[in-house]
């Protein structure tokens, strides 16, 4: 018989021969305490070695249901920590997801700061130079504060009041101001006040993406914070762009 002729056949429940019931009824009859004894001396150390060796299938397992109109205790608490495990899990997937999306963001960070070291020159052009390179933006303009109308100013008084970015969709009358037509009514925007004073910045980063979601103010601000320092202490005494 050759290698090629062996053929091992893997052995199923339906091929176990189960005995019928009376002989199952007389053999329990004989034996009251062959559960019991069976779960103390045989059963019990087969189960803590699987549940020590393989948790993940004994994590699987069903329990045969309870009679009709039987409520069972241990399938009600076994069912409310299955959905609680399920729960746990579904976070800490999306935490895992978040903390993935932050460690690239701050790859990205990390080499726009190292292009800011290594520039040849400390323009307002170079930033903007600088800014398409790295990140996925449409538009990037440096807009000196002082070249803007007092309307558009006005515009811009509650996120110059905030001291903090502003992130999302942004209003007709600021859109068509700070981007002109390089930005469509459906786009997003991500402004970031530039100088030492946030409250009356000398620039204005304004980031435009196409995407309406692509600078979405649920994912936070810490990195255009981070953005908007870089370029300020990178440009500290230069003149911005005019818009």
């Amino acid at each position: 018989m050759t290698e090629a002729t062996v053929r091992i056949r893997t052995p199923e429940l339906a091929d176990i021969k189960l005995p019928d019931a009376p002989t199952l009824a007389a053999f329990l009859a004989a034996h009251p305490d062959y559960f019991a004894s069976l779960g103390a001396a045989e059963l019990s150390p087969v189960l803590q070695a699987l549940l020590h060796q393989q948790p993940k299938l004994v994590a699987e397992l069903t329990l045969p249901l309870p009679p009709a109109g039987v409520t069972s205790l241990p399938h009600a608490q076994l069912q409310i920590y299955r959905e609680q495990l399920a729960r746990l899990k579904s976070t800490l997937n999306a935490l895992r997801a978040t903390a993935e999306s932050n460690a690239a963001l701050d790859r990205v960070l990390h080499e726009f700061a190292c292009a800011l070291l290594c520039a040849p020159q400390r323009t307002a052009e170079q930033v903007v130079t600088l800014l398409h390179q790295h990140f996925a933006v449409d538009t990037a303009q440096l807009i000196a504060l002082q070249a803007l109308n007092p309307a558009t100013q006005g515009l811009l008084e509650g996120f110059l009041a905030s001291r903090t970015p502003l992130c999302g969709r942004l209003s007709e009358a600021q859109r068509h101001a700070l981007f002109g037509a390089e930005l469509p009514d459906t786009g997003s925007a991500a402004l970031i006040a530039i100088g030492a004073n946030l409250a009356q910045p000398r620039w204005i980063l304004a980031l435009g993406r196409i995407a309406p979601d692509g600078f979405n103010p649920s994912q936070g601000t810490l990195f255009l914070t981070q953005i908007g320092e870089l370029v300020s202490t990178f440009l500290p005494d230069e003149r911005p762009l005019a818009p």
